[in-house]
Formats: structure tokens, sequence, C-alpha cells
């Protein structure tokens, strides 16, 4: 009888520290972190922002205020009566604002004015090719995390309009020391406090 061979088997040679620390398991532990560093830090930069809103109150109230013409919701595309201000300052509404944010073409003032009842700033300019003016508003709209839309509208009688609730700020050019106390007087001051 022929003696059969044994088998050694060897043991795997051992992983290097990379190949460890590439492994699916470590690999997600790493990705959920940088997650949660993004998410902290935007929520740090927020709370920032609101808490230190840009903005001198010390310089005078140049806006000009408007009675206010009511909430009332209306259905996309019904027929309504004038408003007492360009842009509107406040009046009847679509039901659905606009998300905030920066805008290349222009949305209806009916959406805009519902933006304005929960408190929102429109920052408008008349000429869409003014490339100056368009970058010194979304620079100013940048830094407050909601609460601000930024549109161009052809109708404005001034380069620059400012809106809020009530309240209307025109502008040649832009004056950013003045649109920042603007905004920090007006901004979530309307009469629905949404978000």
């Amino acid at each position: 009888m022929a003696k059969s061979a044994t088998k050694v088997i060897q043991p795997p040679p051992p992983q290097s520290r990379l190949r460890q620390f590439l492994s699916p398991g470590y690999l997600l532990i790493a990705a959920g972190v940088l997650i949660l560093a993004f998410i902290l830090v935007v929520i740090i930069r927020n709370t920032i922002a609101e808490q230190n809103p840009p903005g001198d109150l010390s310089i005078p109230d140049t806006s000009i205020s408007y009675p206010n013409q009511g909430q009332t919701h209306i259905e996309i595309g019904a027929v309504d009566p004038a408003y007492n201000s360009n842009p509107p300052t406040s009046g009847w509404h679509y039901v659905d604002p606009a998300p905030w944010g920066v805008y290349d073409s222009q949305i209806p003032d009916e959406v805009l004015i519902h933006n304005l009842e929960h408190g929102g700033i429109w920052l408008s300019y008349q000429d869409p090719t003014n490339q100056d003016i368009i970058n010194q508003l979304k620079d100013i709209a940048g830094r407050f995390p909601s609460h601000m839309i930024v549109e161009p509208r052809p109708q404005n009688d001034s380069p620059v309009a400012v809106a809020a609730w009530g309240h209307l700020l025109k502008m040649d050019k832009v004056d950013a020391d003045v649109i920042y106390a603007f905004i920090r007087r007006y901004r979530k001051n309307g009469p629905e406090k949404v978000g």
C-alpha cells in the first residue's frame, strides 16, 4: 500500500495595511464620515449666517412702504387687478411659491408674491444682459441660506428692485450695504412665517 501524501494547507499571506483600509467595510465607514462632516459644515455655515446676518441697521431705510393688498390665493392664469407697486409687494397670488434660489428666466409675479408672503426677499434686475448687476445680486443672495429669490424682470421701472412684503427698494445700481440693511430689516418678516 502506498502512502498518501498529506497536503499542508498554508494560511493566506497577511493583507497589507492598505488592503485592509481599502476593504468595503472601511470604505463605507469613510464615506459615511465624509458625508456627516459635509452635513455638519453646511449646518454650521447656515447657523452662523442666520445668527450674524450682514446689514448695518444704522443705514437709513430708503425703501417705499405700500399698503397691503391682501393675501388672496388665485388660480393660475386668473385675471387679477393691478398691483400698487412695480414689482408688486403684496396682493393676490398663486397657491405655490417658488423654491428659494437664483433664476435665469422670469417667474410670474403671482408666484413670487407668495414668496414675499413667506418672508422672502425678491431681488430683480431689469436688464438680463447686465452681467455686473446679475453677479452682484447673486453674491448678495448667496450670503443667505434661504428666503432669497433673484430673477430678471424687464418690467421693472428701475435697473434694480428689492422687494419684501409691503416694502420696495428701487436702485439705479447695486448698493450692497443698502440692500443688506433692507434684507436684515425685512427678511423672514412676511405675514406667514414659513421655514
